[in-house]
């Protein structure tokens, strides 16, 4: 079997920047905002949480569908019905899991950085898994598949041919296929961050609004990935599609970034002003009473200059 090592080397690529750019940026984002690792840890835990609801709903559902309990939909309806339902499905889940950590933090999330690390914490553990679990899983089975021991444990043949020809077709691929799980990661995570985000102001603000727009938000992202690759879509199209969506999600996340900024540094300006203001009362209220003294000092000098003047006045001689 014919092995493509420009496209093993960039799957290895891929793996890197799926388990290293979380790292990366979980140490950035708790040293530049001074946020604490617990922040980036719930994260972590929200992210599993949320799928420990998230997947057996989806089991469920599709379950509910197979039995007739809930109509399928005709064929050309399937992308939609998929994207709509697994979109709001993983919003649901997965904000909710945000806010319940932020609520648990309490004041450990009260500054905008906290948003950003339970973001990558979230976000950096899902690509995580997905390297461990997914694309470094497949380059073991795809290198190391044994046809001769699989057939010895029983397995079918045609199974083990049908394994093999995939095997052989994934080798066949272009170099920069490899590529494709990196991309999508960090597509993913800016999703995530920017997500958190809407999810942070949703506690901080108390306003509904910020929560309902992240989980619209997620489905709409989802959906439209879910689509497109329904109908046929080539998987680089559909990364392209989702790439727009990171651009606007690193503008809104470099948005909020900064108004968060300005309103710290108006807050700051505002409670700096009555401190000044009081400072200045004290100075002018001190320096009353020597003014006092020296007025009384003037006039106690000059009496006595007055009082030196009747005397020779007064003299005799």
């Amino acid at each position: 079997m014919a092995q493509n090592i420009p496209l093993f080397l960039t799957y290895l690529l891929s793996i890197l920047i799926m388990i290293g750019l979380p790292v990366v940026l979980a140490f950035q984002v708790t040293k530049y905002f001074k946020v604490s690792w617990w922040v980036v840890l719930a994260g972590v835990l929200t992210f599993l949480a949320s799928q420990a609801v998230h997947y057996p709903a989806v089991i469920g559902i599709n379950a509910l569908f197979n039995n007739g309990t809930i109509p399928a939909p005709s064929s050309q309806w399937v992308p939609v019905v998929n994207g709509v339902i697994g979109g709001l499905l993983a919003g649901i889940c997965e904000e909710t899991a945000r806010f319940v950590g932020f609520k648990l933090l309490k004041k450990k999330a009260d500054h905008y950085g906290s948003a950003f690390a339970l973001g990558v914490g979230h976000g950096g553990m899902e690509s995580i898994l997905l390297a461990v679990l997914g694309t470094g899983a497949t380059l073991v089975t795809v290198l190391f598949y044994n046809a001769g021991g699989q057939i010895a444990k029983g397995i079918d043949t045609n199974q083990v041919q049908y394994m093999l020809y995939q095997i052989d077709q994934f080798w066949m691929a272009p170099w920069y296929n490899g590529l494709l799980p990196g991309l999508e990661r960090l597509i993913a995570l800016t999703l995530q961050i920017f997500l958190t985000t809407l999810v942070w102001k949703a506690v901080v603000d108390r306003s509904f609004i910020w929560f309902l727009l992240a989980v619209l938000y997620h489905a709409v992202v989802d959906a439209v990935a879910v689509y497109l690759s329904g109908i046929g879509w080539n998987t680089w199209a559909v990364e392209g599609v989702l790439a727009v969506f990171m651009v606007i999600n690193l503008f809104l996340i470099y948005r909020f970034w900064k108004d968060e900024e300005e309103f710290e540094e108006e807050l700051e300006e505002t409670e700096e002003e009555p401190a000044e203001e009081a400072l200045e009362v004290g100075d002018e209220e001190g320096e009353l009473p020597a003014d006092d003294d020296e007025d009384e000092g003037s006039k106690s000098f000059g009496n006595e200059d007055e009082a030196g003047e009747q005397e020779e006045n007064e003299d005799p001689r």
